[in-house]
């Protein structure tokens, strides 16, 4: 297929009745090339006629008419149909749906695939709304399980604008980043309509089409046909316009996984292997450290007198052996790594591993294997003893191959079912990720095709240029402050790091993990130390450290992937760099002073500590009678654009120790940074600005950054407090909140916020900068205008604070409703990826994916029905994940598994989050913790015993 664009017709049609509609389905055969039909009486007899109503078109249909249950009354739901145009679309399969009201086709097009889901909502009612959600989030279930970014939904929603199903529709939608494509393209406040009710004359928009963001880049146009009455629904056309030969597919971007020097999975022989080599070679390097390096570290001043050609300000002899050291030592452990992996898989690196093989397959395949050579010892004779003992055993291993190739989903179900009753919980999530679809990574990146030019694409996309800051003092000679101690690292306490790291994770571009230094055996402990402690003292590292492979990932997998815009970078640091960078934290942790006003990457703090405490001061303003305006900032790419000598000069001044500062001004001056798209390296790009991506102490390095704006805010006594405590502003990281009881004293503070920016290089996004008010009783009727680099800041009545949904009345319904629907989705894709799993497997992920109840201790003006929606949803989500009755009885299935009930949930959560309150050290949350009249004490209280509403 070439590369002209091709137009596609999609049409969605509830026909009522297919047999009495024949004549006007083929009338859309003649336009359309995918029809998607709904309609009440699809009997499973009738489903062979409908590849009859078109010789040109094919199809897939299902019945959801049980004709078991006698006579049938009234109008009930039948069931769906797709079919597709046989010359335009060669390649259709069908999708399994577990719900009646879905149906799906996969369809092939050109070197590109995309979905097409039919569906038939229940009639809008409050009841039916924990139906509808769920649908709704099996749809995106199916999208998420087929790692296909471009997906058409087209249906009866059953969804009026203005009405509970269609809030709810658009809501879904702008959670899982869909589009709902004919309201965009015909506008949701406009007179179109898709059914016209027979009875009364009324017209109302029942019939749309949701979509992917990539698919809806693919649509031309949407219109409705007015001009036809053949139903009481109206077909609605899609038009899109594809190119057969765009974007082109292919797994994943993570390097190869035949690599010899990666971990991957070993045998405790291959360790042992692995660990003698090493152990054997550290010894040889350890005795050559204590020989030639000598374990006092020469300083500059002493190797003159020593050495006549280091002249330079650091002792050029110190660092050629330090490199030699790291090299030597990256080089032993790499040998080892390939080493033990060639004795163990040379063999087998050919073979696609098959799930089962060991349990199965395994014996039955010695076994053909020792008849086929006694076979080959005998001549090779065509009849026989040896012939058919070969045959037979030949026979046998491939039938119980093919066995495990067709029932591999089965078979990993049963490594996770034995993995959970052996509580070995390391391997069960380990299985558990690895079932994880991962995200395809299109051929074209904006227009490139090679992987050179797309890596070198994003190597010039992700380096950040700094922006403009007044001059800065450099910062004093460390020499004037030689009266701190000097930083070493013992080999007990790098051994106690290392052992405390995480296993498993991404290697870097030496392709070594954690894994590697924990198995080389006890002396790789003291050769770290050595090579530590004197990049240290030299304030220096060796280069090939300081590489950092970057992978792009896909924020919206759903979205466009041959669109740059849509990755983010994830950076892959040496596994050395990081040892080294998790010795140092405490160093630099112990020294700064971060004010209790930033809760982002503070031990004991998280999002819910700092959204209590906006809550509580809001609450506490309002109680009172008085109006608080609120202003949310939103930094342009903060991380990217910290100034490297202003963070300098900040880490001077809250003295750092000196050594810890010159080997991160070092670190930060030298490191090369290089994209990685499959198999291809971009050229080498190095920082310029900003904190290291992934880096351990970058988080605390950008708390100290914008410290002093957090601490400048605060004194100018300006805005809310309670008490002594002024809380006008909160900072998670590089989310921040201003708060003022005024909208002058808010205007004052954004100008000492744009001041700061300015100052700093930074850059506060005016568009996506929003200010509520939450007004106590009627509150000021007319809010003057405040501005952002001269741009007005927009006034909302709704925003989503840290992932917690905020109102200006403060009610939490709004809330309540996003867990749900996020509960929703996340039960549906465990039902859906872990269909066949054992019972103990899906309570384990139960209890893992369905009751974190995000933010739910903060949930404190909500309406019955929202709080008893949820608790409905939760326990609906354990029927669907464990294929229990629809009615039976709640709290008999959850102590049968024993599983806490949903209140049992709500009180654990209120108690744990209480506790940590209680016990913070941070100022703002001692406040909240000491009122004990105030209103979350009040309703937490009601909590435990058993008053849940407000």
């Amino acid at each position: 297929m070439d590369n002209t664009p091709v137009r596609i017709t999609m049409v969605s049609f509830n026909c009522k009745s297919i047999k009495r509609s024949v004549n006007h389905i083929r009338s859309l055969c003649k336009d359309a090339d995918i029809i998607a039909l709904q309609e009440t009486w699809l009997l499973p007899h009738d489903l062979h006629f409908m590849n009859g109503i078109h010789e040109d078109f094919a199809s897939f249909a299902k019945s959801s008419v049980d004709t078991s249950a006698g006579v049938l009354r009234g109008r009930p739901f039948g069931g769906l149909s797709i079919m597709w145009r046989k010359s335009l679309f060669t390649r259709v399969s069908v999708v399994d749906c577990t719900s009646d009201r879905l149906a799906a086709v996969r369809i092939e097009f050109g070197q590109r695939q995309f979905l097409v889901i039919n569906t038939y909502m229940p009639t809008d009612s409050i009841e039916n709304l924990p139906d509808f959600t769920d649908i709704l989030a099996s749809i995106y279930a199916i999208i998420d399980d087929s790692d296909t970014e471009v997906t058409y939904v087209l249906g009866d929603f059953n969804s009026h604008p203005g009405e509970t199903f269609c809030d709810e529709l658009v809501t879904f939608c702008d959670d899982q980043q869909m589009v709902c494509a004919d309201f965009s393209y015909l506008g949701i406040e406009s007179d179109s309509y898709t059914f016209l009710s027979d009875a009364h004359g009324t017209t109302r928009w029942l019939d749309h089409c949701i979509t992917t963001k990539a698919a809806y880049d693919t649509i031309l146009s949407i219109k409705i046909n007015y001009d036809v009455q053949w139903s009481d629904h109206l077909p609605l056309y899609v038009y899109c316009s594809w190119q057969g030969t765009v974007n082109k597919q292919y797994v994943n971007n993570s390097c190869d996984n035949t690599n010899k020097i990666r971990w991957g999975t070993r045998n405790l022989e291959q360790i042992n292997e692995y660990g003698h080599y090493c152990n054997s070679k550290l010894i040889q390097l350890k005795n050559k450290i204590d020989l030639d390096y000598c374990d006092t570290v020469i300083k500059p001043k002493d190797c003159i007198i020593r050495c006549n050609v280091c002249l330079d300000v650091k002792c050029r002899c110190n660092l050629y052996l330090i490199d030699n050291l790291y090299t030597e030592l990256i080089s032993i452990l790499q040998e080892g790594a390939i080493l033990s992996f060639k004795s163990q898989h040379d063999a087998q690196k050919k073979r696609r591993y098959v799930p089962g093989w060991n349990y199965h397959v395994q014996s039955s395949h010695q076994v053909a294997r020792m008849h086929y050579r006694h076979w080959l010892e005998c001549g090779r004779p065509r009849s026989g003893p040896s012939y058919d003992l070969m045959c037979t055993s030949r026979r046998n291993f491939k039938n119980k191959l093919k066995w495990c190739q067709s029932n591999e989903d089965k078979i990993k179900m049963d490594i996770l079912a034995v993995s959970r009753k052996s509580k070995n919980f390391s391997q069960f999530w380990t299985a558990t990720k690895k079932m994880s679809h991962r995200s395809s990574v299109p051929v074209s990146v904006d227009k490139c095709d090679s992987p050179s030019e797309i890596a070198q694409l994003f190597a010039d996309h992700f380096k950040v240029n700094p922006l403009p800051t007044k001059s800065v003092e450099s910062v004093p000679d460390t020499e004037s402050r030689s009266d701190q101690p000097n930083i070493s690292f013992t080999s007990k306490e790098i051994a106690l790091v290392v052992r405390n790291m995480v296993r498993g994770k991404s290697p870097g571009i030496d392709g070594l993990s954690v894994e590697h230094i924990l198995y080389a055996g006890d002396h790789i402990y003291t050769v770290l130390s050595a090579l530590f402690n004197r990049c240290i003292a030299n304030g220096y590292l060796p280069e090939q450290l300081m590489k950092t492979v970057v992978v792009p990932v896909p924020k919206n997998k759903t979205g466009d992937l041959s669109s740059i815009s849509n990755y983010r970078p994830i950076s892959l640091g040496t596994i050395l760099g990081k040892v080294l960078e998790r010795l140092l934290q405490p160093e630099l942790v112990g020294q700064l002073r971060i004010d209790d006003s930033q809760f982002g990457f503070r031990p004991g703090l998280s999002t819910d500590s700092a959204i209590l405490a906006l809550k509580h001061t809001v609450k506490y303003y309002t109680e009172r009678e008085t109006t608080v305006y609120a202003c949310f900032l939103d930094l342009s790419r903060a991380f990217d654009l910290v100034n490297y000598n202003l963070l300098w000069r900040k880490l001077y001044e809250a003295n750092v120790n000196s050594q810890v500062v010159d080997l991160l001004r070092y670190w930060y001056g030298n490191q090369t940074n290089h994209i990685r798209w499959g198999d291809t390296m971009s050229s080498e790009y190095r920082l310029e600005c900003g904190v290291r991506q992934g880096g351990l102490t970058s988080p605390d390095l950008f708390n100290l950054y914008v410290n002093d704006l957090i601490v400048e805010l605060r004194s100018t006594r300006i805005g809310c407090h309670i008490g002594d405590v002024y809380i006008n502003n909160l900072s998670y990281a590089d989310d921040m909140v201003l708060l003022s009881p005024s909208i002058e004293g808010l205007r004052r503070l954004l100008d000492t916020c744009a001041r700061y920016a300015e100052a700093h290089g930074l850059r506060y996004n005016e568009k996506k900068t929003e200010m509520m008010v939450f007004r106590s009783g009627k509150g000021p009727e007319r809010v003057l205008p405040l501005f952002l680099r001269g741009a007005p800041v927009r006034v909302v009545e709704t925003f989503r604070y840290l992932g917690h949904v905020l109102t200006s009345d403060l009610r939490d319904d709004a809330d309540l409703e996003r867990e749900r629907r996020a509960l929703a989705v996340r039960c549906n894709m465990l039902a859906r990826r872990f269909a066949r799993c054992t019972e103990q497997v899906k309570v384990t992920l139960f209890r893992a994916y369905c009751q974190s109840f995000y933010t739910c201790q903060l949930w404190l003006n909500y309406t019955k029905r929202a709080y008893s929606t949820l608790r409905v949803q939760y326990n609906d989500a354990f029927r669907i994940l464990l294929k229990h009755p629809r009615f039976c009885s709640a709290s008999g299935m959850f102590a049968e598994a024993g599983v806490p009930d949903f209140f049992a949930i709500m009180r654990s959560r209120v108690a744990g989050f209480w506790d940590r309150v209680r016990s913070s050290s941070n100022t703002i949350l001692q406040v909240v913790s000491d009122d004990l009249n105030g209103p979350f004490f009040r309703h937490w209280l009601a909590v435990h015993r058993g008053g849940n509403v407000k």
